[in-house]
């Protein structure tokens, strides 16, 4: 594996970090937002709002600490209109962000896992891996709660 990621890596990570946008903005439009981002799928699991905070702070977390950067962190309290602020936020933070600004090793924790790894290995199996996981669970909280949402919403390239 080449030691920084290439230009469609960084940009599939700006790219579902609008797609999560997207999907808060519909759910900015329904009756109580902030009942759904409360939603779990399980007991056990994180709340879909919190799965949505997690999803938008990775698209950070994937570029920013390979080009030297620090990452914002999840605001205390998170409401629809906090999150699309924070989405904002990240988006602005890594706009400017191209591949060739990604040549540190990232060391971090996975778990209980303590990893060094190359930017283009930890961007592209770890860090937009598990901000495509927690978007997906965000989604899944959202239908879980009855939101009528697609496919389409979450990758902006199905029409139904």
């Amino acid at each position: 594996m080449t030691s920084t990621p290439d230009d469609a890596t960084v940009e599939t990570v700006k790219y579902y970090l609008s797609r999560a946008d997207h999907i808060l903005v519909r759910l900015s439009d329904e009756t109580d937002p902030d009942t759904l981002l409360a939603v779990r799928i399980a007991p056990d699991m994180f709340d879909t709002g919190f799965n949505f905070a997690i999803a938008i702070q990775f698209a950070a977390r994937a570029l920013c600490p390979p080009a030297g950067l620090d990452v914002p962190e999840i605001p205390d309290r998170y409401t629809c209109e906090t999150l699309r602020k924070f989405a904002d936020e990240i988006a602005d933070l890594i706009a400017p962000i191209r591949a060739t600004d990604l040549v540190r090793d990232v060391s971090h924790a996975a778990g209980d896992a303590e990893l060094c790894q190359t930017a283009a290995d930890y961007v592209t199996r770890f860090a937009l891996p598990n901000m495509i996981f927690h978007l997906s669970l965000a989604y899944a909280g959202l239908r879980h709660g009855g939101m009528d949402i697609g496919k389409a919403d979450f990758d902006g390239l199905h029409r139904y």
